[in-house]
């Protein structure tokens, strides 16, 4: 199966991969635990990002965005009227990107 580590600096080259992958693996939990550890942190940049990008944004407001997590939870148990609410809300950010488009070629 495996062969036997004949020689010491095999065996130092071993223990240095391992370190490696250990330290990776440590960056990836610390990286992944970052929103989880300071939610506030991330909505307050997801804000200011939104602020920055007023051009090239989706264009929907922060009652959209509510709005668009309560279809998409409560959606079906709507029936027809939860179905045309969330295809109005997915076409949205299309029709208000061609008005501001219409609107910059005037």
């Amino acid at each position: 199966m495996s062969q036997q580590l004949s020689t010491a600096s095999d065996l130092d080259m071993r223990k240095e991969l391992v370190r490696l992958r250990m330290e990776m693996h440590r960056q990836q939990l610390l990286y992944h635990a970052q929103p989880l550890s300071h939610p506030f942190e991330q909505a307050r940049s997801m804000l200011a990002r939104r602020r920055e990008s007023v051009d090239g944004g989706t264009g929907k407001k922060p009652l959209m965005m509510a709005a668009t997590v309560v279809l998409a939870l409560f959606g079906r148990r709507l029936g027809r009227i939860g179905t045309l609410a969330r295809v109005a809300i997915t076409l949205y950010p299309l029709i208000k990107g061609q008005q501001k488009l219409r609107s910059k070629l005037r």
